[in-house]
């Protein structure tokens, strides 16, 4: 009944008019910001930023349990005062159920961000694409298949599939983030972006079947107290996929463990963050992370709360990820604990 199950809810991807078309989603999104919002990449303190993200969903199934890999880098270019290019490479595989539903995005955001005064941004970009669905179709079963007392896959289903069980279109997305920053280490992000913008063509059958256009609306920022030992840092994003809505909102709370230079060098803070969100009639999440240096580590855990609950024992699903930020120009800039950052004419 569980292993079914999942493939139930992955043949619902595969009718000819669905509503439950499966994209990349993530508990901790935030970590890997231009895979959603092109206007995301590069928006950050730092000029070279790697990071990977790994998900494991519905554990307690039995067979094939749901996964999402995602890793990519941007970097800011062309840096001209506050001003400067973003460029990215993502890469995400999404692999469910037994039969073995494989999605591969590829896009390479690119955008760039414009000082409107000394403490606002505003970043607009775009993210051309290649996306590709791949099917096992040897490990499918269907109603006509059933003998009574089990399935018989030598009976001809009648289904019709793609001839390699593989279908692939260019994807483009699109997006612009606003960000103000309140001090050095305190600061507000709101941005909007778009996914599959031309509606890109997805069936395994002869019959036309187009991605939903996937817009997603985010909000997130971060307040240190004045002694900037304590922080808290919350988040909301609103995901809209066709007919189907996905919110999740929540906060991290951060303490700061090393506080960042005083002098030349650039020396990054050091923290620990755990936080608890919510993703709307779905699950609870508790997530936790920590960052040294120019490292940050985190993880969180789904508790299902959905009529799934049942069936899943109420696991919804695991994630960790790695990030790797850098500063690769030190130039301009000096650290203060209070300022933390100001270029070399004065400016924050």
């Amino acid at each position: 009944m569980q292993k079914n199950l999942i493939n139930i809810c992955v043949l619902a991807l595969l009718g000819s008019v669905t509503f439950a078309q499966q994209d990349r989603h993530f508990s901790m999104w935030n970590e890997s910001p231009s895979v959603l919002n092109p206007g995301a990449t590069a928006v950050m303190d730092e000029d070279l930023r790697f990071f990977t993200n790994f998900r494991m969903q519905w554990l307690s199934l039995t067979g094939e349990a749901f996964r999402t890999n995602t890793f990519g880098v941007d970097a800011k270019l062309f840096k001209k005062n506050n001003n400067h290019l973003g460029f990215g490479v993502n890469f995400s595989n999404d692999a469910t159920g037994d039969l073995k539903f494989t999605t591969n995005f590829i896009s390479v955001p690119i955008n760039y961000t414009l000082e409107a005064d000394k403490n606002l941004f505003f970043s607009v970009g775009v993210a051309p694409g290649f996306f590709q669905y791949s099917i096992k179709n040897t490990n499918s079963t269907w109603n006509n298949q059933w003998t009574g007392f089990g399935y018989d896959q030598g009976i001809t289903s009648g289904e019709s599939f793609a001839p390699d069980n593989a279908v692939s279109s260019f994807d483009v997305g699109a997006g612009f983030m606003l960000k103000y920053k309140f001090d050095a280490v305190s600061e507000i992000n709101f941005g909007i972006g778009v996914n599959h913008i031309t509606a890109p063509r997805a069936a395994f059958s002869t019959v036309d079947n187009f991605l939903f256009r996937n817009v997603n609306i985010s909000v997130s920022g971060t307040k240190f107290d004045d002694d900037r030992n304590f922080g808290i840092s919350p988040q909301v994003l609103l995901s809209m996929y066709g007919p189907n809505r996905n919110l999740v909102l929540g906060t991290y709370f951060d303490h700061e463990l090393f506080e960042s230079s005083k002098r030349t060098n650039y020396v990054q803070r050091s923290f620990i963050s755990y936080g608890i969100f919510y993703r709307w009639s779905d699950a609870f999440i508790a997530s936790i992370s920590y960052k040294l240096k120019g490292f940050k580590l985190g993880a969180s855990y789904d508790i299902n709360v959905s009529s799934l609950n049942s069936a899943t024992r109420s696991s919804g699903g695991f994630e960790l990820f790695l990030k790797y930020s850098m500063m690769t120009d030190r130039s301009q800039y000096i650290h203060d604990r209070k300022l933390f950052r100001w270029n070399r004419n004065g400016r924050r």
